[in-house]
């Protein structure tokens, strides 16, 4: 079971994937993808130590983490967790993006990121409590 200070992390997490939602709402769709994106690192992190009793990584790449964690895992969460993945930079980075990420991603972009990220988000904490 999460101690309290991994039940933060999935709170912080939950509240990533909020800001995500409410940043899809046609106002700044980069930064809505990016906080998804982030809600799925922040829950992952928290993995280590429910599910390996081992410290939190300092990790960025959502595939690395997932298969630490869990190894194999359904497709259809492996692959949102390969789409989700990249946005880390892209989203953020001029260098990264190919051009201004403000310019790159739309609405439907955002929408589908959150998406995203709430199936995954929902699959990793029903596997937390699961394995814990």
């Amino acid at each position: 079971m999460p101690s309290v200070r991994e039940q933060s992390w999935i709170e912080d997490a939950r509240i990533e994937l909020e800001a995500a939602r409410l940043l899809s709402q046609d106002l700044i769709p980069n930064l809505a993808i990016f906080h998804a994106r982030q809600s799925i690192e922040k829950l992952l992190k928290c993995g280590y130590p429910v599910l390996l009793d081992e410290p939190m990584p300092r990790e960025h790449s959502l595939p690395a983490m997932v298969h630490d964690l869990f190894g194999r895992i359904p497709e259809s969460i492996w692959t949102i967790i390969k789409r989700l993945n990249p946005f880390y930079m892209s989203t953020r980075y001029v260098d990264a993006a190919g051009g201004p990420p403000s310019q790159l991603f739309g609405p439907e972009d955002a929408e589908e990121a959150v998406e995203m990220a709430q199936e995954a988000f929902e699959w990793i904490e029903a596997q937390y409590h699961e394995r814990s």
